[in-house]
């Protein structure tokens, strides 16, 4: 079938819109500051086989995580008999899920009778119940961690909508009113996708539309593959550590192969070391994602990510490894591990063409959950603290962004003290010399000081990089490491990168995240830029003569 240019501009635009407005739709409409404020969320449309077509633009991790999601349900079940009232639902990590906080839902499309396309969500979830209302350090089984999903074909109207899978998982959390709220605006946003594609087969035909999800795709392949092409051949190698359990632990390494050889590439991974008692273990599904994220990167915004996106790439991980565990080991905090993924390949392609590729940044979820059970049950603050990304070989790192993987946006002070009565805000501020020196400087990380209010109030951490320091490229020096610590009136307590404390009303909790790695000598920087540095306070006059030798 020969398409029209014209036809095919507008059809794969409007892919895209759909995935776009469904993932505004639950902005709009959830009920938890992570999704409403953060954006922990993502949207997208596949075509009939369950092949991604469109995603939106919100979080990289969630990259194929949807479609994903399709081959284990292909094994579970024969989804060309799926009817109009049925629905995919999981967050099972070893059914291609990411972890349980995140539940997917697939929905059938049909036109006429036939079966043309999917829509889908996922979501993160505040939590799904657990032994711990935040990240538990101690789990070491899945079934620590929340209720589990499993990869199901369920009725939407009986199942959903108070039905008993509503209801099952309403009675596991602790939060079920924001629970539910966050789940139907999951289910608000596929059924808006769905008719605006039955409007689009209606208005276009099937065929057509058929027609050009295939293309879209194979456009995607063609400009991956031409990426991948510009490319050395070559056999590159990266790695990385993540922080032990407690200070002074050794660190876990994540360890990359990146061969090149002309259009395809292969991501092996096999050499990092094995899985772990607690829970920065990551399903394959995930680590696939953080490589196809840094891929993505080289590929730049402007080409769409689909089916055909990943297509050149082949992604290999030892099973019993940190990136390939085991079930039912415990998972929760898996971004700790996928974020080291994009390190250690950055690195490796580092070597190769180090014009193309950042320094390390921040490169961490910095996830902090608040929590306190009171006469009323419970309430919970969760968000992401963003970091400063790496420099490159033409700029400075931005200050203060979420990482590659993340892409959340900042949880505002009003928010959070509206919603929440035991916490509120002191400071938030960029902190000085926390990117690492170079003739392009890293980005800024900050530092967010939480004072609790109230009484029984559990502090929840998940981050890295305190023990660690993200890199710089060709000469650019080290940033600043992350630190998490406890101001007790006159006590100081550091808190390790993986934590549950217990803290007190009148605590002060100090979370520090570290900048971007320099790339560059640093005596290559230009001197008005270290000038305009100091005069906006992102350096110190220490830094500028012992670092920079301006005096």
């Amino acid at each position: 079938m020969t398409i029209d240019p014209a036809d095919f501009n507008v059809l794969t635009n409007a892919f895209r819109s759909i995935a776009a407005e469904m993932g505004d739709i639950m902005l709009r409409s959830a009920h938890s500051s992570i999704v409403r404020e953060a954006k922990d969320c993502s949207t997208c449309l596949t075509d009939a086989s369950g092949r991604t077509v469109a995603q939106s633009e919100m979080i990289p991790v969630h990259m194929n995580s949807l479609a994903a999601a399709f081959d284990y349900a292909r094994q579970k079940y024969d989804i060309t008999t799926l009817t109009p009232e049925e629905a995919i639902i999981t967050n099972n990590p070893y059914e291609n899920g990411q972890h349980l906080n995140d539940i997917i839902l697939l929905l059938p499309v049909f036109h006429e009778g036939e079966l043309c396309a999917f829509t889908g969500s996922i979501c993160h979830h505040l939590e799904v119940g657990g032994a711990v209302a935040g990240s538990n350090v101690n789990a070491t089984e899945i079934y620590h961690e929340g209720i589990v999903l499993p990869t199901m074909r369920i009725n939407v109207e009986r199942d959903l909508y108070d039905g008993p899978v509503e209801q099952i998982l309403a009675a596991n959390v602790r939060l079920p009113d924001i629970v539910i709220g966050d789940f139907h605006a999951q289910l608000s946003a596929v059924l808006r996708g769905r008719t605006l594609v039955q409007e689009l087969a209606a208005r276009h035909g099937l065929p057509l539309v058929r027609e050009c999800m295939r293309e879209l795709q194979s456009y995607s392949e063609r400009m991956m593959r031409e990426t991948i092409a510009a490319l050395p051949d070559g056999d590159y190698y990266g790695e990385d550590v993540i922080d032990g359990l407690k200070p002074g632990d050794p660190p876990v390494t994540v360890r990359a192969r990146v061969h090149i050889r002309g259009d395809e590439a292969t991501v092996d991974l096999s050499e990092t070391d094995d899985q772990v008692t607690w829970p920065i273990n990551a399903p394959i599904a995930s680590t696939e994602s953080a490589v196809l994220t840094v891929f993505g990167l080289l590929l730049g915004p402007d080409v769409p990510t689909n089916d055909g996106t990943y297509r050149p790439i082949k992604v290999v991980a030892r099973k019993g490894s940190l990136l390939n565990p085991i079930h039912p080991q415990s998972l929760r905090a898996r971004m700790t591990s996928i974020y080291r993924v994009v390190t250690a390949v950055k690195r490796a392609l580092g070597g190769a063409v180090p014009e193309k590729v950042a320094a390390a940044g921040n490169d961490c979820a910095n996830i902090i959950t608040f929590s306190q059970r009171g006469p009323r049950g419970y309430q919970m603050f969760t968000e992401s603290v963003s970091g400063g990304y790496g420099a490159g070989a033409h700029s400075d790192g931005a200050d203060v962004v979420a990482q590659s993987l993340s892409n959340t946006a900042n949880t505002p002070v009003e928010s959070i003290e509206m919603d929440h009565d035991f916490i509120r805000l002191r400071s938030y501020e960029l902190i000085p010399d926390s990117g690492g020196a170079g003739r392009h400087r890293g980005g800024l990380g900050i530092r967010r000081v939480y004072e609790i209010t109230g009484d029984n109030v559990l502090f929840s951490r998940n981050g890295d990089r305190q023990d660690s320091a993200p890199w710089g490229l060709d000469g650019g020096l080290e940033a600043r490491p992350s630190a998490t610590l406890i101001r007790r009136g006159n006590e100081t307590i550091p808190v390790a990168a993986a934590a549950n404390v217990m803290v007190r009303k009148g605590d002060v909790i100090v979370v520090e995240t570290s900048g971007g790695g320099g790339f560059g000598n640093p005596a290559e920087r230009d001197r008005a830029l270290v000038l305009r540095d100091l005069e906006d306070g992102r350096i110190t006059p220490e830094a500028a003569a012992a670092v920079y030798g301006y005096d």
